[in-house]
């Protein structure tokens, strides 16, 4: 099992950023990953599981309409997932979004289950704890303010544990 919490690398300086078309500015959000957990449920089978922190530092609120995300060790994907989805602003929704009210975070998770054996010579280090992981993926968002609403999608690149190289 692999634990802790840290703040990740991202795209330009730790921060993942929000492209405004509003005229607004680039408008940051903090994005990190803080923690991935890897359980061995069966000889060939594992389960990953992802937790992201998203922060908003500004005074207005942003909706993450989701993330998804790819996770690697090396050069080989582990898994991929998405927690929520990509919506387009005037769109009727299925998927869920995720509010973020000014200076406060949410934290999402998200499970994959993986066939270990399809890992190679990564298996061992993943399920013992010591891997390194890269995590890269498009996040999606909608924000309101000062009557504008603009939207996106960014890509992200996080590692984890922070002491990854």
């Amino acid at each position: 099992m692999i634990g802790g919490e840290f703040s990740t690398t991202a795209l330009l300086n730790n921060h993942i950023n929000f492209q405004s078309a509003s005229g607004l500015g680039t408008q940051e959000i903090d994005l990190n990953v803080r923690d991935i957990l890897v359980n061995k449920t069966g000889q060939n089978m594992s389960t990953v599981k992802i937790i992201f922190g998203a922060h908003n530092p500004h005074t207005y609120t942003v909706l993450l309409d989701g993330i998804h995300y790819k996770i690697f060790v090396g050069n080989q994907t582990v898994a991929s997932g998405d927690i929520g989805g990509e919506s387009l602003i005037d769109v009727m929704r299925e998927e869920p979004e995720f509010p973020i009210i000014s200076n406060d975070t949410v934290i999402l998770k998200n499970a994959q289950t993986i066939h270990t054996n399809e890992l190679n010579d990564i298996s061992n280090p993943i399920t013992s704890g010591k891997a390194c992981f890269l995590v890269n993926g498009t996040y999606f968002y909608r924000q309101v303010a000062h009557l504008t609403t603009s939207g996106g999608g960014n890509e992200f690149q996080l590692k984890f544990p922070s002491g990854c190289r």
